[in-house]
This record gives C-alpha cells, sequence and structure tokens, in this order.
C-alpha cells in the first residue's frame, strides 16, 4: 500500500490505528453514505476471528504456528493476497504492484473506497495482518530454495544432477540409489553418500506430479509461477520483478542499477529490505532484530564488525541511492516498530 505520508504523520496515524475499532466493531450503526465492507462470508480466506496462531520469537528468523496449520503450505505470493485481502475489504485500491492490483479488481466483492482509513479494521484484522507478514518473512534460505526448485519441478524442469557412483571396478554410474558395490573411499565421491550433495532430479522423482520435461524453458512458467520466483529471489538476496524474465546470476542480479520504475512497483517493506540487502552482501552489521533475523538465515551473509561503507560499489551506492528516492516519494522508510504493527507498514 502506498503511504504519501510524512513519518511523523504516519506514526501519529499509527497511534489513532491502534486504539481506535470501526463503528460496527463497536456496535454502532455506520453513518449515512458510510463505506460498508463486504460481508466476511463472501470474502475467501477473510477472518473475521483472531486466527488461532502464535508467533514464536525465540527461533530465528520467528515463526509462526496457527491450529489447523492456516498459513502452512501457502506460496508468498498466496500470503501476500491473503494478507491484503484484510485492506482491500475496506477498499484499499492502491496497491502499486500490478498483480495484487489486478487481483483484487477482479473480485465481486472488492469495491474502492477513497477515504479508506486504518480505523476501519477491528482489532482482529491488525492482528491477523500481523501473523501473515511474520509468516512471510519466516522462511529460511532452505525452505525459500525448495519453493524455488518446486516452482521449477512443476513445470517439468530437468537439473541434470542425478548421483554420480564410483563402483570398485573403475566404472562411474549415475543413479539416485546407491549401487551394490561402490567405492568405499570418500575421495572423488560424488553420490548421495557424500556429505553436502543433493540431487533435484531425484528429490522429485519420487513426486507423483513431477512429470520431467527435456524441453522445458521459462516460457512455461505460468504468471502466477513468475510472480512468486519474484518474492523468492528478493527474500533470498538478489533481484527479479514479479512479472518480468527471470535474471541470471542470483546476487549478480544486484550488480546492474535497477530502475525506477521498477522499485515503484515494490511496497515499503520490499524496499528496505532490497536497500540493506545491498550492505549485507558487503558484510554490514545490522541493529534491527528483524533485519538481523532475516540476513542470519541467509548462508552468503557474512557479518563482519569491521564493515564501512567504502567497501560498497559505485553500483550499489546507486541503487541504494535510488531505492532510498522511493522510499522517501512513499513516506520514508520503515523502521521495526512500523513492520512489526502492522498495518502500519504499506500492505504489498
Amino acid at each position: 500500500m502506498d503511504s504519501r505520508r510524512s513519518p511523523l504523520g504516519r506514526a501519529a496515524l499509527l497511534l489513532v490505528a491502534l486504539v481506535a475499532l470501526p463503528a460496527a466493531a463497536q456496535g454502532k450503526k455506520p453513518k449515512e453514505g458510510a463505506y460498508v465492507p463486504a460481508p466476511a462470508d463472501q470474502i475467501p480466506g477473510y477472518s473475521a476471528k483472531v486466527m488461532p496462531c502464535e508467533i514464536i520469537e525465540e527461533l530465528i528468523p520467528p515463526r509462526v504456528n496457527c491450529e489447523g496449520e492456516l498459513l502452512e503450505g501457502k506460496s508468498l505470493r498466496e500470503l501476500a493476497i491473503l494478507r491484503n485481502t484484510i485492506f482491500a475489504r475496506y477498499g484499499w485500491a492502491g496497491f502499486r504492484k500490478p498483480w495484487l492490483r489486478d487481483h483484487f479488481q477482479k473480485q465481486p466483492w472488492f469495491k474502492p473506497n477513497p477515504k479508506f482509513t486504518y480505523k476501519l479494521l477491528s482489532d482482529a484484522d491488525r492482528k491477523n495482518v500481523h501473523f501473515i507478514g511474520v509468516r512471510e518473512q519466516s522462511f529460511t534460505e532452505r525452505e525459500l530454495r525448495r519453493m524455488e526448485d518446486t516452482i521449477f519441478a512443476r513445470a517439468g524442469k530437468v537439473w541434470n544432477d542425478v548421483y554420480e557412483w564410483k563402483l570398485k571396478d573403475g566404472r562411474t554410474v549415475r543413479s539416485c540409489a546407491e549401487p551394490q558395490d561402490p567405492l568405499d573411499e570418500k575421495e572423488g565421491c560424488t553420490g548421495a553418500n557424500c556429505e553436502g550433495t543433493h540431487s533435484r532430479d531425484c528429490f522429485f522423482r519420487e513426486e507423483k506430479w513431477y512429470r520431467p520435461d527435456p524441453k522445458f524453458s521459462e516460457d512455461k512458467l505460468s504468471a502466477e509461477d513468475r510472480i512468486d520466483l519474484g518474492l523468492i529471489s528478493r527474500s533470498l538476496g538478489s533481484f527479479a520483478s514479479d512479472t518480468g524474465k527471470l535474471e541470471k546470476g542470483a546476487q549478480a542480479s544486484l550488480d546492474r542499477v535497477i530502475s525506477v520504475q521498477e522499485l515503484r512497483q515494490l511496497s515499503l517493506r520490499d524496499l528496505r529490505l532490497l536497500r540493506n540487502t545491498l550492505y549485507a552482501r558487503r558484510g554490514r552489521p545490522f541493529k534491527s532484530k528483524i533485519l538481523q533475523a532475516h540476513f542470519k538465515a541467509m548462508s552468503w551473509y557474512r557479518q563482519d564488525p569491521n564493515y564501512t561503507d567504502a567497501r560498497l560499489t559505485e553500483n550499489d551506492k546507486r541503487n541504494i541511492a535510488l531505492i532510498r528516492s522511493v522510499e522517501d516519494e512513499f513516506g520514508g522508510p520503515l523502521k521495526d516498530e512500523d513492520w512489526l504493527i502492522d498495518p502500519a507498514t504499506d500492505a504489498a
């Protein structure tokens, strides 16, 4: 969600939002001409009650446990839709991300509210937004990689990384299963019994839905796939848009200048994480607990107490300046208190 207010003004709005409940929640009839949200039971995924969830702060990153696995198994795209549904119910229509804007405009229950305010949200809404937001930030690098691989596997990708086994007679065979007479020595071993080795081809062959396609190309990915891959990419510490062609080279995708047009399609939450990823790649330590938890979950992050901004490349500095300019354009960068008191962030 866009926020064009000053940081001070937004902070004041937060205080009001946290103590104010909608008239309906207080048992009062809405004023004549007031916006009336769609009935809760007409909105898929929306809960008018506080979801039975708890946040486990001791874990890095913090996790969310819910009864009935309400949030389990959902992709980043599905979680973003679920969280933003809460805002959309009250008529928020200012989503910068085109795919989110298009999604809600197609919903039969959605109607824009030009007078949208956070005060329309109930206490249950705010708590549920926070649960979902923490869930979105809770994935480890390993989980994100598996999510990414699964998207490609469902489109038929083949990695050609089946295990290789050296046999005692000197031959080498490729097989997901360990042969009867593999070489005992570990030296030169590239099989499943070698530490750190993992075959995606072998893993997905165990899934009944997997249909390997030797002619796989990115053209086979759906629009939803590309959105999820963009979200995953930025969580992992690289950059890809939610709708464009996927970039190669993982973190190397941040070695180019990102356009303002691309940045304006990101939320303030996205922008803060992206800006600090540029610092994290050079080893910067962070005071923010949220940023600490996120980057500690990434294998590429090496915190260096001797870090200085002199390590930033000219391209890093250019991208950081561009990101900061877009953050300022939409109300200023988020702080931890903004992030944690959702919906005090821009919703997207």
